[in-house]
């Protein structure tokens, strides 16, 4: 599949980079805004344009500690910001004229990525707002195009200029741009041993197509051959907890290794043997669930640990007994030191890939499910009871299931769990994370294939 063109948003804090994004995508992503300097969460997403499609990438504000020399810091913001990017949405906020922070930002800009720049003046709704607009001229990096990005205001005219600058700056046949048989992320918490089972795998096999590095805190992609199958490897900067991101250059490491977990197929999450799972590595699942990827954990280290043969199995006994959305993922003990089982990561991950393009027969899952609910049906409500009426397994690039039923909304938590654990028991989605709609079909019977006319979607993801 060829590389999409790539659009970033920067700029200062609250100049509307997040309202921006969300108008461009046509809808409303979830943004956790938890300490300041540390803003945003999940940014890549594609979107499309006048029948063109590309990524678009939202970014935390631009603020240096004005109480540090900062210089050097905004360069390495832009350097990361913009490294993807083909073009750059450099968003300010209508206001007399811009402000120190605007200005030096700009003079970064105007060094490295001026080619790039569309200069974006939001929050230009007034007519008094609007005639600030030329002020903008002095930043040096062209016409300012004035939008709202609340009310939708000039964004199509800054989209035309995005594609018309894509064009000039985009190149899906350049250098790097590769068909791959599977790309694996590797992710997990500093020191996890990341970068040493890369390094092992591509040691072993000796066979490296070409080497991608970004920045030293961005994420690096490899490519390399294994057994017939053409392979890319993302290696990731440790992702801490937000509240452990010293500076925004962290923050920009973290962004990239979640834009990791977006453009891999599967993502294998290392954790050091010496701790167990904790929250920070919980929130990097629940980011690989939202995304629908693959999923493998490796315990790295295993060299360094007593043990006998009983600790590992009753590891994953207890990991999987204190968190239930991880009964269907696949666990390994190896040691990236020694090459202890890594070459069972690229097997693995290769069989969890073949697992999230399993399509079921339809007749055999239906009647699968019709044994389900009849065996154990769902718990009696007094009002609104729940009658299952069938389910679908859609065509996606995961496991993507609709169960047509009355009262979806009333459907418990518990029993879609337990429709997840039958659909994991009886098919090898091993690796993968099911996603289930339940729909209100009305009288749709048990033959009917498609859910038209339907409406009531409840979903829900294991």
């Amino acid at each position: 599949m060829a590389k999409l063109p790539v659009v970033a948003v920067v700029g200062r804090p609250n100049v509307g980079k997040s309202t921006l994004f969300n108008r461009i995508l046509r809808r409303k992503i979830a943004v956790v805004d938890d300490q300041p300097g540390v803003t945003r969460d999940r940014n890549y997403m594609e979107t499309n344009w006048a029948g063109v499609d590309f990524t678009l990438i939202d970014t935390g504000g631009m603020m240096p500690d004005s109480k540090e020399a900062f210089a050097a810091e905004i360069n390495r913001q832009v350097e990361i910001a913009v490294s993807e990017a083909d073009v750059v949405l450099f968003l300010v906020a209508a206001d007399l004229e811009p402000t120190d922070l605007d200005i030096e930002i700009a003079k970064r800009f105007r060094k490295v990525c001026a080619e790039k720049i569309v200069l974006v003046v939001n929050k230009a709704e007034s007519n008094f707002q609007q005639a600030s607009i030329g002020s903008y001229w002095a930043l040096g990096l062209g016409e300012p195009m004035a939008i709202s990005a609340l009310h939708g205001m000039g964004v199509g005219d800054v989209l035309d200029k995005v594609l018309e600058k894509a064009q000039e700056h985009f190149d899906p046949n350049g250098e790097g741009y590769e068909d791959y048989d599977i790309k694996i992320a590797v992710v997990g918490r500093p020191n996890a041993g990341k970068s040493s089972l890369v390094n092992k795998l591509l040691g072993d096999e000796r066979v490296i197509v070409t080497e991608i590095a970004g920045t030293t805190r961005d994420s690096i992609d490899t490519s390399l051959e294994y057994n017939g199958h053409h392979v890319k490897l993302i290696d990731t900067a440790g992702l801490r907890k937000k509240g452990q991101v010293k500076d925004d250059v962290e923050y920009y490491s973290n962004l990239r290794s979640l834009g990791s977990i977006h453009r891999a197929d599967v993502v294998v999450l290392l954790v050091d043997t010496d701790r167990k799972l904790e929250d920070q590595d919980m929130k990097i699942v629940s980011h690989v669930i939202k995304e629908r990827k693959g999923l493998i954990i490796c315990w790295n280290k295993w060299d360094l640990i007593e043990k006998t043969h009983k600790t590992f199995d009753d590891l994953v006994k207890a990991t999987k007994d204190d968190y239930k959305d991880l009964v269907n993922i696949p666990m390994l003990s190896i040691s990236a030191l020694t090459g202890k089982r890594v070459k069972d990561v690229l097997e693995l991950a290769i069989n969890v890939r073949d697992n999230m393009a399993l399509m079921l027969n339809r007749s055999e899952l239906e009647d699968n499910f019709f044994n389900w609910i009849k065996r154990w049906p769902h718990p009696f409500l007094i009002r609104e009871q729940v009658r299952f009426l069938g389910i679908k397994q859609q065509r996606d690039l995961f496991p993507h299931f609709v169960v047509f039923c009355t009262n979806p909304q009333n459907v418990s938590e518990s029993y879609k769990r337990f429709l997840a654990n039958k659909i994991y028991e009886k098919y090898k989605f091993v690796g993968c994370f099911v996603k289930f709609e339940f729909k209100n079909a009305g009288r749709r019977s048990r033959s009917e294939d498609s859910g038209e006319g339907s409406y009531g979607v409840m979903e829900v993801e294991f």
